[in-house]
């Protein structure tokens, strides 16, 4: 895994083989830049050649090696995928060894990629931590609240990535977030931070879906690839400036969900660099029993009710009230008799009416992932309910013994039709590229003026 470059920063292999060289991190006051050299053939993929991560804390003290982490973190998952070669000038000797045991099991997990990436590192540094604090990766969906909840005596650091789920363009957007979360976090007496980072911005997502995303349970690479790693790394050097010596991140599935996905326990608890501790929080509790089990009681002992945004379909209201992510965590909520309108959604009395026709109709796209999520509610329905929330009860009474896989088979057919689109469209030359995106752009332009 470990190559020591030669006094020019260059190994022999260099020509041969694809490879992406980081320079040395400029520090602007809390902001680390990095530019990005690549080879040729790589070149499609980038759609930027910096790479930056905003913090909100001051970074002066740690140290270059740990600073190195949040840019290696955004890069590997593609590297391994597109057997890219990676240069750094110092990397953390722990995080270092941690990567190979991390590659190890995906490389199991999609024996199709090549993960024949060497990471060069000139100077190797073993660093350690004297952080005892917790912090919690947050995002403010159901799982991150319940891992809060579940170590709310040890006062988790949360820490929040603009970047991430939320796109850096939606400034006002991300602005209403910062509010709401401050003034949860002002409430249950616990630090907050907010990173801001181009990660999403760096790779071209689209074109990484249409190469990779078909390996994956959700079609996707953020989800089934990148996303555990990528949020992990850069929240290493504020573990340091913080002294924080474990890190927490919520589960998204149990040991059930059989498909590989970016964020599970041999990913994220193999991951460490100077003696800070990962640990993957939840991972033996369902969806529905983290909300049966840790929101209802702590609803039900402290009277309040946590503010959960789970929407990524848009980014002008906290939740849509009808994207798929919303549709699951509404019924979710209901289901335990938690009013979701306390909760940050806007549900009306029609609601589960017109849910039941969009399951009939087949409008619910469910993939792999949706398709547990749903199935693990259907479990947790009881013979009887003791409540009518919303007029939900002949919803239940209807989804308990409802077919989901009418929703399932055919969805995943139809998703796999754009992701083979987008790998013809981007195997064009650019001009033909260039000359598609015109006549798109033209005919939105007719569709928005006849409407």
């Amino acid at each position: 895994m470990l190559r020591k470059l030669d006094h020019s920063g260059v190994t022999t292999t260099k020509n041969r083989r694809k490879y992406i060289r980081v320079s040395t991190p400029k520090i602007c006051g809390t902001r680390l830049l990095f530019k990005l050299d690549y080879s040729r053939k790589l070149k499609a993929y980038f759609s930027s050649d910096y790479f930056y991560v905003e913090y909100d804390e001051d970074i002066d003290d740690v140290d270059e090696s740990i600073l190195y982490i949040p840019v290696v973190s955004a890069l590997i998952p593609f590297a391994w995928a597109t057997s890219a070669d990676i240069y750094v000038r110092k990397l953390d000797k722990t995080f270092l060894e941690s990567l190979t045991k991390v590659k190890m099991v995906m490389k199991k997990w999609w024996p199709r990629l090549p993960f024949s990436t060497k990471v060069n590192v000139e100077e190797v540094i073993l660093n350690r931590s004297s952080g005892i604090k917790y912090g919690l990766l947050f995002s403010g969906g159901i799982d991150s609240t319940t891992s809060y909840i579940r170590h709310r005596d040890k006062k988790p650091n949360l820490i929040m990535i603009h970047g991430a789920d939320v796109p850096l363009s939606k400034k006002e957007f991300w602005r209403k977030i910062k509010i709401v979360y401050e003034s949860f976090a002002k409430e249950e007496g616990v630090d907050i931070n907010f990173i801001k980072t181009n990660m999403r911005q760096l790779l071209n997502e689209k074109l990484l879906d249409a190469e990779f995303g078909r390996y994956g349970s959700d079609l996707s690479w953020w989800g089934s690839f990148y996303h555990g790693i990528a949020l992990l790394g850069l929240c290493a050097p504020l573990t340091i400036a913080k002294h924080i010596g474990i890190l927490l991140i919520a589960s998204t599935h149990t040991h059930k969900f059989k498909y590989p996905w970016g964020s599970h326990p041999l990913i994220d608890e193999n991951i460490s660099w100077a003696g800070v501790k990962v640990i993957h929080d939840g991972y033996n509790l369902s969806r529905q029993e983290k909300i049966r089990y840790i929101l209802k009681r702590f609803i039900n002992d402290s009277g309040r009710y946590p503010p959960l945004r789970v929407c990524y379909s848009q980014f002008r209201h906290f939740n849509c009230d009808r994207c798929i992510k919303c549709y699951r965590s509404i019924i979710g909520l209901t289901l335990e008799g938690i009013d979701p309108n306390k909760c940050g959604f806007n549900v009306d009395s029609k609601f589960f009416a017109t849910l039941k026709r969009d399951f009939i109709k087949g409008k619910l796209k469910l993939d792999d992932d949706n398709f547990f999520f749903f199935r693990d509610i259907q479990e947790h329905i009881p013979e009887k309910l003791d409540h009518d929330l919303y007029h939900s009860k002949e919803f239940f009474e209807w989804f308990k013994d409802y077919d989901l896989r009418r929703n399932y088979k055919k969805h995943r057919i139809k998703n796999l039709v754009p992701l083979s689109l987008y790998r013809i469209y981007y195997g064009l030359p650019k001009s033909f590229q260039s000359a598609i995106s015109h006549l798109e752009h033209s005919i939105l332009l007719r569709i928005k003026k006849s409407a």
